[in-house]
């Protein structure tokens, strides 16, 4: 393939990947100077100490173009080569400074260490979000052009909904719309093999994906007003994401437990309930007692076998007090189910 693309490395400072055998003395390891070269602090390096670079003043991605990465020896020399294309591991916006670093290695020419990096009109600041704002990178949407134009080329249209959701969240684009319109071509690729879709039908289907991902961290994806309508969630979109919480709900060990500690009459109704769910049978089923006489205890017991054998339990009851004494449950109005 020509040209080719050469993959480059990207780290946190003194945070880069070492891999050594079971065998090896750490300490022989650490102490290694070798150890601490990476593609990146050698990138710095050839632009304080080599003249042919210096003068160059190239950006990270465009080193690949005029110099070769020995993995051997961990430098730089001069490209002999055809044609390379040099990219930039991808960091998501969530990933929090390491994007940043990013952000500022792509647009930041000839820089000679990390500290330089941060530092502007003789300012050293203490971040590179910091640095990256000061440089005005994020008042604008251009980086976030960037970063889902290079998504596109190797991501799924699903990958590239949820990247599109998570910098509507963590990126305040200044102009959603003109984003989404943008990139809604390559976020709907999947949804146009359905022939019998047409061009609305597709679009609402990826913004009610991505309105999901949003509801899962708390937004809305109206908040945005990627378009001019209001986009109400489907009742197909409402149901997957139900399923997906009871699914996710966390049973404890300490719940996983408590079928051992069940008295007589409790692993009686225990053992019967178990058996009509696991038979896959109708039932229904009325626990009397007083105040105090185990009755949650023993649905706390059920609900954690039943949910850790891969079934669905929908626990309710009848007020917002009651609900809070069992894992995963919610108050019977959330769920229109009748009170009796």
């Amino acid at each position: 393939m020509s040209p080719s693309v050469y993959h480059l490395q990207l780290y946190l400072d003194g945070q880069q990947l070492v891999s050594f055998k079971s065998t090896d003395n750490i300490s022989k390891i650490a102490s290694n100077p070798m150890i601490r070269k990476t593609m990146l602090t050698e990138f710095f390096l050839m632009n304080k100490s080599n003249k042919e670079a210096m003068d160059l003043n190239l950006l990270y991605r465009e080193f690949p173009e005029h110099f070769v990465w020995s993995t051997t020896n961990k430098m730089w020399t001069r490209h002999k080569r055809g044609h390379v294309i040099g990219r930039v591991v991808t960091w998501h916006p969530t990933e929090g400074e390491r994007y940043y670093l990013r952000l500022l290695l792509m647009n930041v020419r000839g820089p000679k260490s990390y500290e330089d990096l941060r530092t502007i009109n003789g300012v050293q600041y203490n971040s590179f979000r910091e640095a990256a704002e000061k440089r005005e990178l994020l008042f604008c949407d251009n980086n976030l052009v960037e970063c889902m134009s290079e998504a596109t080329s190797y991501q799924m249209p699903s990958s590239l909904r949820q990247l599109f959701a998570m910098l509507l969240i963590y990126c305040n684009p200044t102009n959603p719309r003109e984003l989404w319109e943008r990139f809604e071509s390559p976020m709907s690729e999947d949804f146009k093999k359905n022939s019998n879709l047409n061009v609305r039908e597709i679009r609402y289907k990826v913004l009610n994906y991505i309105n999901d991902i949003l509801h899962s961290m708390g937004r809305d994806i109206n908040e945005f007003e990627l378009i001019s309508e209001y986009i109400k969630p489907s009742s197909i979109a409402r149901e997957a994401k139900e399923v997906h919480y009871e699914r996710n709900i966390i049973v404890s060990e300490e719940d996983l437990l408590l079928k051992n500690k069940l008295n007589t009459e409790q692993r009686m109704a225990y053992n019967i309930i178990l058996d009509r769910v696991l038979s896959n049978k109708f039932g229904a089923f009325f626990i009397d007692g007083p105040g105090g006489t185990g009755k949650s205890f023993l649905y706390r017991a059920l609900l954690a076998t039943v949910r850790h054998k891969g079934f669905i339990a929908l626990a309710t009851a009848s007020s917002g007090v009651a609900a809070s004494l069992l894992p995963g449950d919610v108050s019977t109005w959330q769920k229109d189910i009748p009170s009796i």
